[in-house]
């Protein structure tokens, strides 16, 4: 039984010792994809849109209900 604990120790103890290294190593590819992410501005772009608008509300002011009596 104790060689048994002792490879499940083993393992453990590797298993362990690879996600550290993975975790280690993906923080190093994330600082030198930072490095190289820079945003830049672009003031170059002066594009101007005029926009239409598709619907206009008109003020409704003084209504009337009207009813018709359209029965047969």
């Amino acid at each position: 039984m104790d060689e048994e604990d002792s490879r499940a120790l083993k393992r453990l103890n590797e298993s362990l010792e690879d996600k550290a290294a993975k975790k280690k190593k993906l923080d190093e590819e994330v600082k030198e994809l930072k490095r190289h992410l820079q945003i830049m501005p672009n003031d170059e772009d002066d594009v101007y849109t005029e926009a239409t608008p598709l619907a206009l509300k008109v003020p409704v002011i003084d209504y009337e209900i009207y009813n018709e009596h359209n029965k047969p």
